[in-house]
């Protein structure tokens, strides 16, 4: 049965000597007795898998530099790059900032980032120093059980599917470095296969994804918000984190969309993140 064999999470590695608790029972886990910066290049591949297997990884008092944290971060593979404007910046750490002048923050709707890529995201890892002392969670959903949790039937129809992914949430777009017209759309299967764990996942999201291909608009539009609806009200796959100084996230943006609670208006939230590079996405039938 479709739905069984997707919603069954593997095993997770005896070998990756981490000590975790989950955070709920198939989705996200909290690491105890851990220090990033002395990882063995084992146990970064063991991060790694963890984070494909779990989807979100919380790891608490990490002190770092934005230095160290780059450094750390290339360990993940190769990186997004970003325009520095400001002295002492890095291009492989995107500054989080908001504070009694912001407007808004990024991503205030459910999305995984950069979707439009031809190599979309694969690891995030996102490191505060600054949170306020209520609010500002990041709330992420299994996009493993977002998928398994549909009919056998509504799995198939999706199985056969692609989708636009559009770059209006894009960081080059959004800082005005880029037009839509310089920074391409891309296709990508609407469920994909995650290379580390072989298990599907949906990979549609309210932030890039334009029209499914293989439908009419409206016929999109009404799948497409479904989807989004079964992503926003799935209490049973989502998590919340709650932010500490020094605290650092890694999700997996093949498996996982996350959301960020802007509810903490006029306080100081102030981090950085780094995000790997991932592969094409492919689904396996």
């Amino acid at each position: 049965h479709i739905t069984d064999q997707a919603i069954s999470a593997p095993p997770i590695d005896e070998k990756s000597r981490f000590s975790h608790s989950p955070i709920s029972p198939r989705f996200g886990s909290e690491l105890e007795g851990v220090t990033l910066l002395e990882m063995t290049d084992d146990e970064v591949g063991a991060l790694k898998q963890l984070g494909a297997e779990r989807g979100v990884l919380v790891v608490r008092n990490q002190i770092m530099t934005m230095d160290q944290q780059a450094a750390f971060a290339h360990r993940l593979g190769e990186l997004t790059t970003y325009p520095v404007k400001k002295a002492g910046a890095l291009p492989e750490l995107l500054e989080i900032h908001a504070d009694e002048k912001s407007r808004h923050v990024p991503g205030e709707k459910w999305h995984t980032d950069i979707s439009s890529e031809q190599k979309p995201p694969a690891l995030s890892m996102l490191r505060m120093e600054i949170v306020p002392g209520s609010g500002g969670d990041t709330l992420f959903a299994d996009m493993y059980q977002a998928f398994a949790s549909l009919s056998p039937e509504m799995q198939l129809i999706l199985m056969r599917l692609t989708a636009r992914h559009d770059p209006v949430g894009h960081y080059l777009y959004l800082s005005g470095e880029k037009t839509l017209k310089e920074l391409p759309s891309q296709i990508h299967p609407v469920v994909r296969t995650h290379p580390l764990t072989g298990r599907k996942a949906l990979y549609v999201n309210s932030g890039f994804t334009g029209k499914i291909m293989e439908f009419s608009r409206d016929e999109s539009r009404a799948m497409l918000d479904m989807l989004y609806q079964h992503i926003a009200h799935g209490i049973s796959f989502q998590i919340r984190v709650r932010w500490e100084p020094n605290t650092v996230v890694f999700w997996d943006n093949r498996c996982v969309q996350h959301h960020a609670a802007w509810d903490y208006f006029p306080q100081v939230r102030h981090g950085y993140r780094a995000t790997a590079i991932g592969e094409v996405p492919y689904l396996e039938h």
